[in-house]
């Protein structure tokens, strides 16, 4: 089944957190499993940093990036709950973003696009849900960048949902990782190609976002997997200023894949819509944002991320209690580090089903 588009802010424009506006915001989503008659199985998928409207095809041919969590009988039950997932405003997979046809000029948006914080994506969210008639969610969860949509979801509409899951996700984003995106920020923008993100004309920054991307590897899995996979392995035909090892062969390989399906101006827009991540902002202080949620509060950390350390998880831990929110946090370890939450389902189906209110033996 192929995603479906909805075109809103037709008749008055979102207003942007950090100043600017658009208008007519086509949204690109996905449905899966079927609507009970009480409408009360409905559970919002908040996607990872590049991640899409399409977790998950009933096809095995294809699969999608929650492909292995979701189907009959998984934890992700599309027997049991009636799923939406929708691109975020700012992405390349059919929602409106810098790839879209600024009206103004008749070009794409490119550099001009407008920048987006967390807060404006879970608006865009919620108008769709206003659009389709849906009025209350059983679940709102996501991983990584969705777990901060789910969080600021709970913020923003605390009476909107029953049960709240945040996978892999502190609050803030640590200055280190400020940092790793500041890299991979510097790596696109200093292509040649880049030209200030007006480059859909000509050739785009290849190079600076499969470099981009090669970072971001690193900091989802974890060096005890990376030795596992690769160890010291070199290739039988290497260069020694290029892929001589095998892991730097696999990063390659990333970097190159990671252009079939991704713009590197959406990468900038939601890298630094993750630095920008504040649940304070509109509000005297984080417990005073926090102290809205009503929904039960799942908090579940990997102990050896790379990217959302532990120390900032247990911050994030000890925020949610001072607001007294109803929090059930756990900890696991894994090898794939902070991709666990994508591909370790083993470790996470209990928790996400405890997450969305079932009994877990």
């Amino acid at each position: 089944m192929s995603a479906q588009q909805l075109m809103l802010f037709t008749n008055s424009a979102l207003t942007l957190t950090f100043g600017g506006s658009l208008k007519n915001i086509t949204v690109c989503y996905q449905t899966y499993g079927n609507l009970n008659s009480q409408k009360n199985n409905i559970i919002l998928i908040c996607h990872a940093l590049t991640g899409d409207a399409e977790p998950y095809f009933a096809d095995s041919q294809q699969k999608g990036w929650w492909q292995n969590f979701m189907g009959p009988g998984m934890a992700l039950d599309t027997d049991k709950y009636f799923f939406i997932c929708s691109n975020v405003l700012g992405g390349c997979k059919g929602t409106t973003g810098p790839m879209s046809i600024n009206p103004e000029t008749g070009i794409p948006y490119g550099g001009d696009f407008p920048q987006i914080t967390i807060q404006d994506i879970v608006k865009v969210q919620k108008a769709l849900l206003d659009q389709l008639g849906i009025t209350h969610l059983h679940a709102v969860i996501g991983g990584s960048f969705g777990g901060m949509q789910a969080t600021q979801w709970a913020i923003s509409y605390p009476d909107f949902m029953d049960h709240v899951v945040n996978l892999c996700s502190s609050l803030y984003m640590s200055a280190e990782a400020i940092g790793f995106n500041h890299v991979m920020r510097q790596a696109i923008v200093q292509d040649p190609n880049f030209n200030q993100g007006h480059y859909y004309q000509g050739n785009p920054p290849a190079q600076g976002l499969a470099t981009a991307r090669m970072l971001g590897m690193l900091t989802y899995r974890t060096h005890i997997q990376l030795t596992k996979a690769f160890g010291r392995a070199i290739k039988q035909e290497g260069n020694f200023l290029g892929d001589y090892f095998q892991v730097e062969s696999y990063l390659s390989y990333q970097g190159k894949k990671f252009l079939e399906r991704f713009d590197a101006n959406s990468y900038l827009q939601l890298m630094r819509a993750l630095d920008l991540y504040d649940p304070a902002i509109g509000y005297n202080n984080a417990v005073e944002a926090l102290s809205r949620i009503k929904a039960k509060y799942t908090l579940i950390a990997v102990t050896n991320d790379q990217l959302f350390k532990l120390v900032d998880l247990e911050k994030s831990r000890q925020l949610l209690e001072k607001a007294e929110v109803d929090l059930y946090y756990n900890e696991i370890t894994s090898d794939f580090g902070h991709d666990a939450f994508l591909v370790d389902y083993e470790f996470f189906a209990p928790k996400i089903r405890r997450g969305l209110g079932e009994m877990v033996a």
